[in-house]
């Protein structure tokens, strides 16, 4: 394995959901990591003192001023992406690639030396593992979960493989609430939908069974969806967090998560060993089987 690396590159863009950012641009700094796999596409012509048998750092560094430049993003998540997308057609010889760009004079208040994102993206044949957590507190919460997975299943590009039993779980952050029904489920999702096109459909869902933007965070709802993990991607940004920020803290999430994945491993270790000694006070009550008897 070899890794193509372009560190701190400056570039002036008009990228960013405010207006003073398309109208003024702003500055903003690439950095960014490829990860070369040669032994699997040029066998014994591997070692040849080539460009043919590496990729061109100066390719790269033009594809994004190429991007930076004609184009103008309202999110960076849609940068990065962008991006990352653009490298692997460059190349079969590319494995993974990690694209991280900050904003290094925001416009913001507070005193800090940049904002950004990070998103990294490894190649698979055929699909991507992701774990989602549901959850429901108003109306038939059970109706309400099963429907959202429907829903969920309904969709060609998403397979789902595994759906842990129905919790009924207290609330965590907001306590005067009724209490939960959770599940975790795990599927696989073909690789040409993006993180954020799945958490697009996700949302799409929620407004679909009547949740509402303008409640309570942390509050009441019909249908609550969130994207756990998405394969190995890690993402950090302000609409979306993957692997998602707060799992270790919440025993909804991981009760579920352990039983349909008994050996996972959080932030390198085993879940159920993270569940026994963790001091968990909110309850977790197993109500029966998803499967319908």
């Amino acid at each position: 394995m070899f890794k193509i690396i372009i560190k701190n590159l400056n570039l002036f863009g008009y990228h960013g959901v405010k207006e003073i950012e398309k109208k003024n641009g702003q500055n903003f700094r690439y950095n960014i990591e490829v990860l070369l796999n040669k032994d699997n596409f040029l066998g014994e012509n591997k070692n040849e003192d080539s460009l043919e048998n590496t990729l061109n750092y100066s390719e790269v560094i033009r594809l994004v001023k190429d991007i930076n430049d004609n184009c103008r993003f309202n999110l960076l998540e849609t940068l990065t992406q962008t991006i990352a997308d653009r490298i692997f057609e460059i190349s079969p010889l590319v494995e993974k690639v990690s694209v991280r760009i900050e904003k290094t004079s925001p416009p913001m208040k507070e005193n800090l030396e940049s904002v950004g994102i990070e998103y990294r993206w490894d190649k698979k044949s055929d699909g991507v593992d992701i774990y989602l957590s549901l959850g429901s507190n108003i109306g038939n919460r059970e109706d309400n979960l099963r429907k959202a997975v429907d829903l969920i299943n309904s969709n060609p590009d998403i397979e789902i493989i595994k759906v842990s039993s129905i919790y009924e779980t207290e609330p965590m952050y907001l306590k005067e609430q009724n209490s939960f029904y959770n599940i975790v489920l795990q599927a696989r999702v073909d690789i040409k939908v993006s993180p954020f096109e799945l958490m697009g459909f996700l949302k799409g869902i929620e407004y679909d069974m009547g949740r509402k933007r303008s409640e309570k965070k942390y509050g009441p709802r019909i249908i609550d969806l969130d994207l756990l993990y998405y394969g190995e991607v890690s993402i950090e940004s302000d609409f979306l967090t993957i692997p998602h920020s707060r799992i270790d803290e919440r025993k909804f999430v991981l009760v579920p998560l352990s039983e349909i994945s008994p050996g996972f491993k959080l932030k390198g270790e085993n879940i159920e060993k993270l569940i026994k000694k963790s001091n968990f006070i909110e309850k977790v009550d197993l109500v029966k089987s998803w499967k319908k008897s």
